[in-house]
């Protein structure tokens, strides 16, 4: 997930970087709540059946796709120190799924291989590295 965000999102690692937060621990927090209280049902719905159809990959990519969305508001709370109250606590507005599809497809021609490679790996608790 770091990996992945750093390349596509450099501002928005900088940001949780700064504010002493790990995205995966956030992205781990919307993923075990199943996203609840964070987005509408019908994005909850969405990201199932983007994940069930395209594969666990696809969860890192809607992910990364849900923080570009976040990137303006997750900057301005980096700076003012309340990145982790409005990323863990305030539901997201305005994501729609289907705005960031191409997004989405760039990101898996660009990650996804590796994502697929890794997330295999965690599956088969393979001995090679990255």
């Amino acid at each position: 997930m770091e990996r992945v965000l750093q390349k596509a999102l450099p501002k928005v690692a900088c940001a949780f970087r700064i504010s002493g937060m790990s995205p995966t621990h956030v992205v781990k927090r919307w993923i075990n709540s199943c996203f609840l209280n964070i987005l509408p049902w019908n994005e909850i719905c969405n990201y199932v059946l983007i994940v069930v159809s395209e594969g666990p990959a696809y969860v890192v990519l809607y992910c990364v796709a849900l923080l570009k969305h976040l990137e303006t508001r997750l900057l301005q709370h980096s700076t003012q120190h309340t990145l982790l109250y409005d990323v863990l606590e305030e539901p997201v507005q305005g994501f729609i799924l289907s705005n960031y599809l191409d997004y989405i497809t760039a990101l898996d021609k660009q990650f996804g291989a590796m994502l697929r490679r890794d997330l295999g790996c965690l599956n088969l608790d393979c001995d090679e590295g990255p």
